[in-house]
């Protein structure tokens, strides 16, 4: 674009921002790599063994506190995700790539 206007982000989208790239920059590590696979595993590919369990209740928590540790691990993923998402938006909204209108009220 030739007539680009560069915007100024406020101080919270530039520390959204600046935490979007730490994460993003992270995300590339061979470390972060094998702690995703971990949480994948654990936010698709985990269930409880039944003959572990003592009785039903039992059961009925380990089951429990699996969904639970599950469902985190999912949600961490995608916070991150969003993160990045965001800050690629505002890097782009701060670089006058994306037209933003201001609201009318």
């Amino acid at each position: 674009m030739d007539n680009e206007i560069k915007l100024n982000l406020t101080k919270e989208e530039e520390k959204e921002l600046q935490d979007g790239q730490y994460l993003y920059e992270m995300t590339q590590t061979p470390g972060f790599q094998v702690l995703v696979k971990k949480l994948e595993d654990l936010g698709f590919h985990s269930w409880v063994d039944p003959r572990e369990a003592k009785d039903k209740e039992d059961f009925l928590w380990r089951e429990l506190n699996g969904f639970h540790a599950a469902n985190t691990a999912k949600e961490l993923i995608m916070w991150i995700q969003e993160r990045i998402s965001n800050s690629d938006y505002l890097q782009k909204k701060k670089e006058g790539k994306i037209k933003v209108n201001s609201m009318r009220i």
